[in-house]
């Protein structure tokens, strides 16, 4: 549910930024240069370590995504779902189209850390995106998953 112009600039700025929170609504905000969009705008990535997020992620499937043109003063902040991969075969095509397309020293940074074992991999879906430019209107979403449940992440009724 992202437009190419929002896909465009997680793949040219090469980072987002999750943020997560606990069930007392604790927030955590990490980076991941390790993902892959696939073509209907779900955003996967590696969860290499089992520390505060992925805990926020099995008690709080709500999640943030931004990212951002410090150059340009641009950026979009998703807000979403995930969904922790389970499935063994498809959580290793993904984390293997991930790694893949990394560089070589970033992979090897990867395989190091998990043993060369398949890491976790999560999958966001976007259900409402804003704009976080300063002479946008920040609070009212540019795109939204019109469904009750978005409406209600957007603060919004129909």
């Amino acid at each position: 549910m992202i437009s190419s112009k929002v896909k465009q600039m997680i793949q040219r700025q090469q980072i987002i930024i999750v943020g997560s929170a606990d069930k007392s609504g604790l927030s955590n905000v990490s980076p991941r240069t390790s993902f892959y969009i696939d073509q209907d705008g779900s955003i996967y990535w590696l969860e290499l370590f089992k520390h505060k997020t992925f805990r926020n992620f099995q008690k709080n499937s709500w999640c943030s995504v931004a990212i951002f043109d410090k150059k340009k003063l641009s950026g979009y902040q998703l807000k979403g779902k995930i969904k922790i991969i389970s499935d063994k075969k498809t959580k290793q095509e993904i984390a293997i189209k991930i790694i893949d397309k990394l560089t070589r020293l970033h992979r090897q940074r990867i395989l190091k850390y998990t043993n060369n074992k398949i890491p976790n991999v999560i999958k966001f879906t976007t259900k409402v995106v804003y704009s976080l430019n300063p002479n946008e209107l920040a609070d009212s979403p540019l795109e939204l998953d019109a469904n009750n449940e978005s409406m209600k992440a957007a603060n919004m009724q129909w």
